[in-house]
This record gives C-alpha cells, sequence and structure tokens, in this order.
C-alpha cells in the first residue's frame, strides 16, 4: 500500500491519545490497537466503544483517552456511530473527524452483527474496527463465532473444544456492500496503520477485522502476545488482506509454518489431538488456495 505515508520518526514525535493505566490486563492487545488506531488517524476522532473488555479502559469518572470516547451497548456499536455521524453532519463537523467504532468479536459476529450490517447496509462514512480476540472476553472467555475450530473457552472446554469453524467477516462484510474491507493482527502494526489511513479516505462504510490476542483467553504468557498473534498470520491462519469492489489484494505472503507452531504457544489448544491438528492444517491449506487461485468468493466448506 504505497499510496499511504509513513514515517516511524515522525510518528513517535506525537503525543499519545491514550494514556496508561487502564484496568485492561497485562500484555492486552487490544488496547495496543486502540493506540496504533490514534496514532493512524489522529486527534479528530470520535470513538465508538461497545460493551466489552474496552469499557474497562475508562472507568468513570476516570480516562485514559485525550478523544471523545462513547460507551454503548453491546448490540448497537454501528447504530451509535451513525447517530453521532447524522450530528455531524448537521453541524458541517463530518469531513473533518472520523467515527469509529471499536467492538469486540461478541459485538461484532454475534450480538451486534444487526446494528452493523445496517450501518454497512447505509454505506455511512464509518470506519468499524473489531479487535477479535476469538471469545467473549469481559464476561469468562465464552465462544463467540469467531472463535476457532477445536478452541477451548469456558462454555466448549475440552476434549473436543468448539465443534464449529469461525466465521469470515470481512468476506460477509464485503458481499454486504462495505466500500473498504480488511483483516490485520496487532503483531503488524505497520500494516493496520497502513489500511487505517487508507480506509479514513474511504468514502464510505469500512470494516476492519483486527486480530488482538489474549493473554488470558488464549491462556498465553502476557509478553508472548505479539509472538502468538505473528505465529497465527505465519501459518496462515489468519491471512492479511484488504477487500476493494470485491478485489482481494493480499497484503503478506506468510511464511507457512507448520500450524502446529502456532497452536503450541496458545493454552486454549492444548488438549489437541494429532488428528485434530491435521484438520486444521488441511482447512488452512484449503483457504490459502481459495485466495490465491481467484476462488475466494466461493461458499467454504463446513
Amino acid at each position: 500500500m504505497a499510496d499511504v505515508d509513513f514515517n516511524i520518526k515522525e510518528e513517535m514525535k506525537k503525543p499519545h491519545l491514550l494514556t496508561g493505566g487502564t484496568f485492561a490486563c497485562a500484555g492486552c492487545n487490544p488496547v495496543l490497537g486502540i493506540r496504533l488506531t490514534l496514532i493512524a488517524l489522529g486527534r479528530n476522532v470520535i470513538m465508538v466503544n461497545s460493551s466489552g473488555c474496552m469499557t474497562l479502559t475508562a472507568t468513570w469518572p476516570f480516562t485514559p483517552y485525550r478523544i471523545p470516547w462513547v460507551h454503548g451497548a453491546i448490540e448497537n456499536g454501528g447504530s451509535v456511530a451513525a447517530g453521532i455521524l447524522m450530528g455531524l453532519k448537521a453541524l458541517k463537523k463530518d469531513k473533518d473527524t472520523h467515527v469509529v467504532v471499536y467492538a469486540g468479536d461478541g459485538a461484532t459476529y454475534d450480538i451486534g452483527l444487526q446494528s452493523l450490517s445496517g450501518m454497512i447496509h447505509r454505506r455511512e462514512k464509518i470506519i468499524y474496527i473489531c479487535y477479535n480476540n476469538c471469545q467473549f472476553a469481559n464476561t469468562g472467555h465464552q465462544c463467540t463465532s469467531a472463535t476457532e475450530k477445536y478452541a477451548r473457552t469456558t462454555t466448549t472446554p475440552p476434549p473436543i473444544g468448539n465443534p464449529l469453524p469461525r466465521k469470515n467477516m470481512a468476506k460477509m462484510m464485503a458481499m454486504g456492500g462495505a466500500d473498504y474491507c480488511a483483516t490485520a493482527c496487532v503483531s503488524f502494526p505497520f500494516d493496520f496503520i497502513r489500511k487505517l489511513r487508507k480506509a479514513a479516505k474511504v468514502e464510505g462504510s469500512v470494516f476492519i477485522d483486527l486480530l488482538s490476542p489474549c493473554e488470558p483467553g488464549w491462556l498465553v504468557k502476557p509478553h508472548e502476545t505479539i509472538k502468538s498473534g505473528k505465529l497465527m498470520v505465519e501459518s496462515g491462519m489468519w491471512p492479511l488482506y484488504e477487500i476493494e469492489k470485491k478485489k482481494i489484494t493480499i497484503n503478506h505472503k506468510p511464511e507457512m509454518i507448520p500450524v502446529k507452531e502456532a497452536l503450541k504457544i496458545q493454552g486454549r489448544f492444548k488438549h489437541l489431538t494429532e488428528e485434530q491438528i491435521g484438520e486444521i492444517q488441511e482447512t488452512v491449506i484449503k483457504e490459502w488456495e481459495r485466495i490465491t487461485n481467484g476462488r475466494f468468493w466461493e461458499a467454504e466448506e463446513y
């Protein structure tokens, strides 16, 4: 994405718009995702946060944000953002302000899908970011439709784990009419920042699915959350791409290390058998065949 400039030395001179001292866990990647979002978009942001882990970043009367931050219910992030956008239009300030939804996968893939779908259908000029830690983390790490197959959650315990594959939300939103869709991972910050700056120029709806490893939910050590995200990408389990006008562009060619290397660092996959690992590996290979051979829009196997 050479059309988006980025100079790391200049970026580091700017003041942080998210301060320290939140109630988030040590090694929390969704908090890092917020920091990267504000580095990319700057001060003129109104952020809507659907109920979830990131609700804990701002607990009245304290806030770590140097931007306007709005807490919405878990099911209505897209609708709250649309209302804010209408207010900005009435004040003729919509051209200078980015309305951003920052919501977890439970609030995106499941409970909040209806308001997100409506936002996309109306082509609202809103950037919707799903900080995807593959579970309902804030309420005890329950399964969502973003949870990978066979992953352990509190509602899908071993020995089987989650029996269903995860949804492909970026693909769903692109098919639903989003003007720009992308996948990203906090372990690849420059890729995420460039996608955000490209999204900021889009006159329409944007959806970015941001893989955000979760220390307590993934059962990884706090200092290994970034590594776990990198392994998910390099194994091919989390492809990095963008979709514009139904055209898919791969942004990072993974090393395609065995999925076993990505799974073994995460305690939520500790119970897997060799047969289950082999099935996951086969699924990843098939997914990449669809992506690279022009078959991305085919129906996925379940």
